[in-house]
């Protein structure tokens, strides 16, 4: 992309669902590949050390592969957690997610724009304000889902994730939020409807079969829709963090709709 960068200075679209997952070292894994007890039983640390020297003496070959694997995992936690490849994450617990959002930013052309899946806890965590300060200058929409629907099989269903669209330059501070989603229709529901009429809850319940059955809300409604900009932050830094917490650092809350901005006033 040599010919491009000089050209455009960066990509002027990125797309991704980054992988979700911590960097931590996890030697059951590799001893279970050899010995299965390390995997299937519950080990305590003492006993997990004194079985590794056992199966390290009766497979020779398994000890230098625990090495090799321990070496590169240490290697890669060092470098992901090294302030200067990543300013911006300390403080915070590495996940390889939050290291995609830097290199986006980075990788952008002046006007280019990065769309990303991930986990909700860089809004949420109170060691995250750094993280947060460079986030929200770029944060152009932020629609925050529950895996109640299993969007996502493998995760579990109380799980929150998140659609988010970045610039990739700072700018002013303003983005489109919307929270308690769980189908992505809803979002544009939302968008396209005229906010007239009750706002729907969480729940909806339906008759089926001659029974009432409550299931998730995904119809949508204008007022779901809440414009977040400097002045909405500093209410929440007031309100949910530290006293004297920069407004660009404020944690963001999971509104159902934007008449409770009003509420909290």
């Amino acid at each position: 992309f040599c010919d491009l960068f000089a050209e455009r200075g960066g990509f002027d679209l990125m797309l991704g669902n980054p992988p979700w997952l911590k960097v931590e070292w996890q030697e059951a894994g590799v001893l279970g590949d050899y010995e299965p007890e390390f995997v299937l039983r519950k080990l305590s640390a003492s006993k997990l050390a004194t079985l590794r020297i056992d199966t390290f003496n009766q497979i020779p070959a398994l000890e230098a592969a625990w090495r090799s694997e321990y070496e590169g995992c240490e290697g890669m936690q060092n470098f992901l957690n090294a302030q200067q490849n990543y300013p911006v994450l300390r403080g915070v617990q590495t996940n390889l997610y939050k290291c995609f959002l830097p290199q986006a930013w980075r990788l952008g052309a002046q006007k280019g724009v990065a769309g990303f899946l991930h986990p909700e806890g860089i809004y949420d965590d109170p060691k995250g304000g750094q993280l947060r300060a460079a986030v929200y200058p770029r944060l152009r929409a932020h629609f925050q889902f529950q895996n109640e629907l299993n969007l996502f099989v493998e995760v579990d269903h109380h799980a929150k994730f998140s659609s988010n669209i970045y610039s990739a330059s700072p700018g002013t501070v303003g983005f489109e939020h919307i929270s308690n989603l769980y189908a992505p229709q809803t979002i544009d529901a939302c968008f396209e409807h005229s906010g007239s009429g009750d706002i729907p809850g969480l729940k909806d319940e339906i008759e089926s079969e001659g029974k009432l059955k409550v299931v998730w809300n995904t119809s949508g409604h204008r007022s779901r829709l809440i414009s977040i900009a400097t002045h909405e932050l500093e209410l929440f830094a007031r309100l949910y963090d530290s006293e004297g917490t920069p407004a660009w650092q404020a944690r963001l809350p999971a509104l159902h709709a934007k008449q409770l901005v009003a509420v909290l006033e």
